[in-house]
């Protein structure tokens, strides 16, 4: 079913936006499983970024009321994606992340949790230390809503980079500097993927937050 639905996207992006435009840091191997973590912005972040890295396959974590939405929850199931508490992660999801991880299927994980904030949170670092499976950042340029997706203006074409993997310490067990250590490469890492990508792209936090906040009016 994952297999179905990537295909499905890359086509759709193809027909609707024109051919999408991905880079690949030269240090990345899609012969090695990864946690994948890339900021939040866009509800289309998840099926871009698993268009971009296919035919490798990227479960994403996603908020656990996603699944309790009525035909959709089961489709996002079968897509690989699992879900997770954001006000209590517990060990269920941990515990299928790092099966997944065993089997050879990269997981991606949004680390700040929001499309409404840029701070890490530590939940990537501390999968990537218990599965001892680098973090690989990866950005998303593009549409931020699935209307934008509807036109083939090179300005509104999708973009996606793949960074440098980040490797973590030579530890058997990592302490909480470590921790916050990996958090903050990988605050860097998007930074750095993002101006590889376009030097100019700004993704507005406030205008998102304001946004939302008039949405939920």
């Amino acid at each position: 079913m994952y297999r179905f639905f990537v295909i499905l996207i890359r086509w759709l992006l193809r027909v609707v936006n024109g051919k999408p435009h991905y880079e690949f840091h030269p240090d990345y191997s899609a012969d090695e499983t990864y946690v994948v973590v890339s900021p939040h912005r866009s509800l289309l972040d998840p099926p871009v970024i698993a268009a971009a890295l296919y035919p490798d396959t990227v479960f994403f974590l996603a908020k656990k009321e996603l699944f309790d939405i009525p035909v959709f929850g089961w489709l996002i199931r079968k897509a690989g994606m699992i879900p997770i508490d954001r006000s209590k992660p517990g060990r269920a999801a941990m515990k299928e992340c790092l099966k997944e991880l065993k089997a050879g299927h990269n997981i991606g994980i949004f680390p700040t949790g929001s499309r409404y904030s840029a701070k890490i949170k530590p939940g990537a670092s501390m999968l990537a230390g218990m599965s001892k499976k680098r973090l690989l950042p990866v950005v998303y340029q593009g549409p931020l809503e699935v209307k934008g997706l509807f036109s083939r203006k090179a300005e509104h074409r999708v973009k996606v980079r793949v960074g440098a993997p980040i490797d973590l310490p030579d530890k058997k067990r990592l302490k909480d500097e470590d921790l916050e250590a990996l958090d903050k490469a990988i605050a860097l890492a998007f930074e750095a993927t993002d101006a590889a990508l376009d030097p100019t792209y700004h993704y507005d936090i406030e205008a998102a937050k304001a946004k939302h906040k008039q949405k939920n009016k």
